[in-house]
This record gives structure tokens, C-alpha cells and sequence, in this order.
């Protein structure tokens, strides 16, 4: 509402400063000023545009607060000049408050760009750890800013079901544990756990075993090929640990619309197609001698963004006739596009029904058409380690003659998480005594070093439920078994979250489970609290909420005098918690479209818990029991609607419940 109001203001003095000095100048900024009785809302443009024209700036701003005065606008109580030149404004308080409501039930403008997201995108060969959970939180927040905004979004999970880490596994139960794919088949859960031993097992192995080293480029082959005892393996393997890392991430509310298998980028010839347009490139040719003669290469030496790499020029396809996986993810990604020919078939994934509808996944040439691609818009979330091969992803648009398409490409990258050594031990992993001052303890899926997904949400909620029981003695064992699993959703989501996508997070569980400071926890609460002032009214004032809301907006007539002369006045003296609030709440869409703009996450996961604080202290400052009349009840009772609604929204956003109690 206020990016509107910003939008509108800002027109309005563009076409005053035009009319004033008879000139075109630019779409001026509108600012919030530096303190609350400076107004509302801030223009500083008369400082700088005074200055191209040689004129004073004060009375630049002063001319061009008369032009927008006699033109008429709506929503500002007054236009003042400060300062050496600063126009100030001041809104229509109960007018803002009136249409902040009001908008509360609107939906936003639906959009037509197509934008698919693909987030977590874990190796099928273990269970999911927590620098996972960054990637999938991150992710599928993404994808709810973008419908908060009206996109249409479809979210991917790709899955790397023929590279070396799939190929260790399959090494692993079939060269030392001598399975067969039918007995692994019928392995008893937790599988990814089995697996998580048995990778690190081989990986271990791998080190100084040159015979199985030997092995695992045979495996890697059959994968590719989709031959034999291996590529059978490597499917029960696959199937299994995707099912496994669903049923991880659904803890946490993340969903997906459909699983890319790589094998079928292979098998379904999407590969073949993309390598044809690849090679009508002069950028992409065969190596004839050297250290990569006989394999295919994007020669990237000189580009634009190659240019300070020791060695920028990319290996496409071995001389084994192998394609390496950037390979893959270029067919991948033209696909997202709609540029190849070739298509996919589908199938609903099995084995996951009982968490609501499943996705589908890829499914080799025995599937369903779908419309799933086609996209708009494309943004991969994955690591800043990542960011040389995402860069070459997006090169191979380019020299297709797809710029445009690459230019809508968005690597959206992260740094990495580790743990506290206060947390680490915390979850029984062995911290060196080097390591215990340090900052955070890195982990390491090879070693096997690090905390698991599953162990760390259920770690959480278990400590979570205690807290709430502490709070709520008459609570039973259900209701605190919930209100834990919520409050533990939120302490991850917003702790991976909260900070700047470019930064390094060591996660600690004290922390992000704190009911106190910048939590999930707390914002929370926050909305708990707001929940019940609204059933103490119902139960001591016979109150209904909805009734009160209604009848402060109801038809025009406004009953409760919400528009009134008297509670206009009221806001407008208002510089304290109450008006801050409104003020806050007011950013909602320019909160969400920020993170859009910037893919910057924190700034709306920042919103939230700037919304929870001002509402705490609207909380304690404006009692609405203590109200001094039916109106400034209605009044206060509005303003805490609102923010329930409203911080609700934020929150679903951000992927995070509201439970019941705390």
C-alpha cells in the first residue's frame, strides 16, 4: 500500500517540478525522513535539481509544494518545506489506516511472466544435512514471494541420479556389502541414514584404493547408459533417498511441482538436441590435441566474466564420449525455456501421497505430457562454489543465439552453513579441541561429518515442546508436541534466513529457539499475543472481532467513527507506537518486492521482526481495554486486526505457522 502511495506521491511531484521550471526531470525518490516530526513521507530532489538550474532549492521546493497543493492530493493532511529544501509530507492517517485494512483481504495483480525456481537439488546418495535446509528454506521462500507478487511459479527439484556420488553408493552395496538392487530395495528405513555410513565408508575407501577408483568410472558409465546390475542399483538408490529428502523438507512446509531426473535428460535425447546446437558455435569445438584432445570444449578464454580465470575454457564432453554435468544442466536449462524440441513425460512421485498431492517427476519415455517448463523466467539456487559452471550455463545461451533467454537466467547463490561448537555438541558430533574456539565447526558430507536434517528438527522440536509445556502446564501432550514442531519450524526458517544470502552461518540452537531478539520464536509470538487479545475481548467484552472490523468499514456509514473528524485528529497527533505501526504495516508490499528485486531474503525476514517489535510496543503502550471510549477501542482493535492479517501473510511468505499457543 505504501509502494502505491510512493508511486502516486512521487508522479505527482515529478509533473509539479516540470511545471515549475518548465523542464523534464526525473521520477523523484520518495524517502522516509530522518525522524517522525519531520512527517511522513520525504522528497529531497529540490536540493539537486535547484542545482542543475541555478536556483534556490528552498524556494524551488516551496513553488513546487504550492503546484501540487492547487493540483489536488489525495492522501496527504499537509506539504511542508524544511531544511535548505526538503519537501515533507504528511498522510491522511485514517485514510491510510481505512484502505491498509481494506487491502487486507485483496489478492495481488496477477502477473504473466512464468518464473520456475529450482531449489534443493540434493545428491540422492544421503540424508539431507542442515546446509540443504539453507538452500530449500531460501528456495521455496522464493518461490512464495514470487506468488505473493502474482507470478505464476513452478518449483523444481533436480536430481543428480548418474553422477559420482550416486555411483559411490551403488560401489558401496554392491563391491562391499555384496547387495543385490532387490535386497536394497526392501532395506527398512531411515535409508538415507544407511547410506549416509556407507558413502563415507566408500569415500574413505576411495582415497587410496586406485582398483576402485577404476570401479567407480565403470559405475559412472553404466549409470550414464542406464546398463546393467549398476544403473539398477543406482535407481532403488535414487528413488529411495528422493523419497526420504521429500519427506525431510515437507517438515519444514517445502513443497515442489515436479523432479527433473538427469538420467532422462540422457534417455529422452534432450542432451543430444541441446549438444547439435552447442556445436554450430565456433565457442564450442573438438579438442584435437593437448591435455583435452578428444573432448568437446566452450572455449571461454577472453569472454566477458572468463577473463581473470587461470583456466575459463569448459570440458562439455569427454573423450569417452561421456557428458560432464554442466553438460547436462545446459540441456537442462534450454529446456526450461521451451528451446528444444524434445520434452519430457511424467508421473506422479509414489510413496509420498500421504503428505498431500505429490509431485511428478520425470519418467523416461513410459509417462504423461504436462506443461511443465516454458519458463519466463529462471532463477537456480545453489551455492557461490557453484557460480563458475552456473556462469557457463549461461554463456550457452549466448552463443546459441539466446541471449535474451540467459539474460532472465538468475544464479541466485549462498554461502555455506556450519554449526556452533556449542550446537555441535550439543547434537553428539565430536568437535576438536582446535576447533572449539573458533566460531563455527565446518562439516563434511564425505567424512560424514555434520548434523542431519531429520536429527536436527526433531532435536528441535523436542526442546521447543519442553519450553512450551514450562509455559503451559495444563497444556497436553499433543497440543505441546504441535506447538514444538511449529515453533521449530520457525526457528530454522527464519535463523537460515534472517541473514544475507553472501554470508557464512553458523548455526546455533540456543539461538534460533530463543523466544528473545531476532528469532522465529518470537515473531511468533507476536502473533499468538495478537490471536489472544482478540479472544480475551470475545470473552470478557462479548466483543466479536469481525463485527468490529466490519462496522468500522461498513458500507461508508462508519458507525464506530473510524473515519471520523475526531479519530482523524487522533492519528494525526499520533507520533507514537500506533501510528509507527500502521506505518510498518502499511510497507508490507514493498517489503516482498524488495526481496524480489533484490534477492535479498533478510530484508523480508528483517520486515517481520521489525513488524513483531512495533507491535509489542503498540502492545503495551495502547491497551485496548484501557481504551477511553468505543471509538478509540474500535481504533486500537482495527490497528491489531491489521497486524494479525497482515504479519500473517509475512509470515506465510517466509514459510513459517502460527501456533495455537506458546
Amino acid at each position: 500500500m505504501m509502494q502505491t502511495t510512493r508511486a502516486r506521491l512521487a508522479i505527482s511531484l515529478q509533473r509539479a517540478f516540470e511545471e515549475v521550471t518548465g523542464s523534464p526531470v526525473d521520477l523523484p525518490r520518495i524517502e522516509d525522513p530522518p525522524r517522525r516530526e519531520m512527517g511522513d513521507l520525504a522528497c529531497t530532489a529540490a536540493l539537486q535539481i535547484a542545482k542543475e538550474i541555478g536556483t534556490n532549492p528552498r524556494e524551488l521546493g516551496q513553488k513546487v509544494a504550492d503546484a501540487v497543493e492547487a493540483a489536488g492530493l489525495t492522501g496527504v493532511s499537509e506539504i511542508s518545506i524544511a531544511g535548505p529544501g526538503f519537501i515533507n509530507l504528511r498522510l491522511d492517517r485514517a485514510a491510510l489506516l481505512g484502505a491498509l485494512v481494506e487491502d487486507l483481504a485483496g489478492a495481488p495483480s496477477p502477473q504473466d511472466a512464468k518464473v520456475l525456481v529450482e531449489h534443493t537439488s540434493i545428491n540422492p546418495n544421503k540424508a539431507a544435512h542442515i546446509g540443504h535446509l539453507r538452500n530449500a528454506c531460501m528456495g521455496d521462500t522464493l518461490a512464495r514471494i514470487y506468488r505473493a507478487l502474482g507470478y505464476p511459479v513452478e518449483v523444481h527439484n533436480y536430481i543428480d541420479d548418474t553422477g559420482v556420488q550416486v555411483a559411490d553408493v551403488v560401489i558401496g552395496f554392491l563391491d562391499l556389502r555384496g547387495d543385490t538392487p532387490e535386497s536394497v530395495g526392501e532395506l527398512p528405513e531411515p535409508f538415507d541414514y544407511l547410506c549416509w555410513d556407507l558413502y563415507t565408508e566408500v569415500s574413505d575407501r576411495l582415497t587410496s584404493d586406485e582398483d576402485l577408483q577404476a570401479r567407480r568410472r565403470d559405475v559412472l558409465l553404466a549409470l550414464e547408459h542406464g546398463d546393467g546390475v549398476e544403473a539398477k542399483m543406482g535407481q532403488v538408490v535414487a528413488e529411495r533417498i528422493v523419497r526420504r529428502h521429500i519427506r525431510t523438507m515437507a517438515r519444514l512446509g517445502i513443497r515442489y511441482d515436479v523432479l527433473v531426473k538427469e538420467g532422462d535428460i540422457l534417455r529422452l535425447d534432450l542432451w543430444s538436441e541441446a549438444f547439435e546446437r552447442l556445436k554450430s558455435s565456433p565457442q564450442v569445438r573438438l579438442v584435437e590435441d593437448g591435455k583435452h584432445a578428444g573432448c568437446w570444449v566452450m572455449h571461454l578464454t577472453g569472454i566477458k566474466g572468463f577473463e581473470n580465470l587461470e583456466e575459463a575454457d569448459k570440458v562439455l564432453v569427454r573423450s569417452n564420449g561421456v557428458a560432464t554435468y554442466v553438460a547436462k544442466d545446459i540441456a537442462y536449462h534450454f529446456w526450461k525455456y521451451g528451446l528444444l524440441d524434445r520434452d519430457f513425460t511424467y508421473s506422479p512421485v509414489e510413496g509420498v501421497g500421504d503428505l498431500g498431492d505429490p509431485p511428478f517427476e520425470t519418467s523416461g519415455r513410459d509417462g504423461i505430457e504436462h506443461d511443465f517448463g516454458n519458463a519466463d523466467r529462471a532463477v537456480t539456487v545453489i551455492d557461490v562454489r557453484q557460480s563458475y559452471l552456473q556462469a557457463v550455463v549461461a554463456q550457452a545461451f549466448r552463443v546459441t543465439d539466446h541471449a535474451a533467454e540467459g539474460d532472465t537466467l538468475t544464479h541466485f547463490s549462498y554461502e555455506m552453513v556450519a554449526l556452533t561448537p556449542r550446537t555441535a555438541d550439543q547434537l553428539g558430533i565430536p568437535v576438536d579441541a582446535d576447533d572449539r574456539d573458533k566460531s563455527f565447526v565446518e562439516m563434511s558430507g564425505r567424512r560424514g561429518y555434520g548434523v542431519k536434517a531429520d536429527d536436527l528438527m526433531d532435536e528441535l522440536g523436542r526442546r521447543a515442546a519442553e519450553e512450551v509445556g514450562e509455559r503451559n502446564p495444563g497444556m497436553d501432550d499433543a497440543g505441546r508436541t504441535q506447538a514444538g514442531v511449529e515453533i521449530a519450524i520457525a526457528a530454522v526458517r527464519y535463523f537460515l534466513l534472517k541473514y544475507a544470502r553472501n554470508t557464512v552461518i553458523a548455526f546455533d540452537m540456543d539461538d534460533a529457539l530463543s523466544f528473545e531478539g531476532e528469532t522465529g520464536p518470537y515473531i511468533q509470538y507476536a502473533a499468538v499475543r495478537a490471536a489472544h487479545i482478540f479472544d480475551k475481548l470475545g470473552s470478557e467484552l462479548e466483543m466479536d472481532v469481525n463485527q468490529v472490523v466490519s462496522e468500522a468499514l461498513g458500507g461508508g456509514q462508519d458507525p464506530l467513527g473510524i473515519r471520523s473528524p475526531e479519530v482523524g485528529t487522533r492519528l494525526a497527533n499520533d507520533d507514537g507506537e500506533l501510528w509507527d505501526l500502521i506505518l510498518a504495516l502499511g510497507r508490507y508490499e514493498e517489503a516482498v518486492q524488495l526481496a524480489a528485486d533484490t534477492l535479498e531474503i533478510s530484508a523480508l525476514a528483517k520486515y517481520a521482526f521489525h513488524l513483531a517489535q512495533q507491535f509489542n510496543r503498540f502492545y503495551h503502550g495502547y491497551p485496548i481495554l484501557q481504551a477511553t471510549d468505543d471509538a478509540d477501542r474500535a481504533l486500537r482493535v482495527l490497528v491489531a486486526y491489521a497486524f494479525q492479517k497482515r504479519l500473517a501473510d509475512v509470515l506465510d511468505v517466509l514459510g513459517i505457522p502460527v501456533p495455537n499457543r506458546m
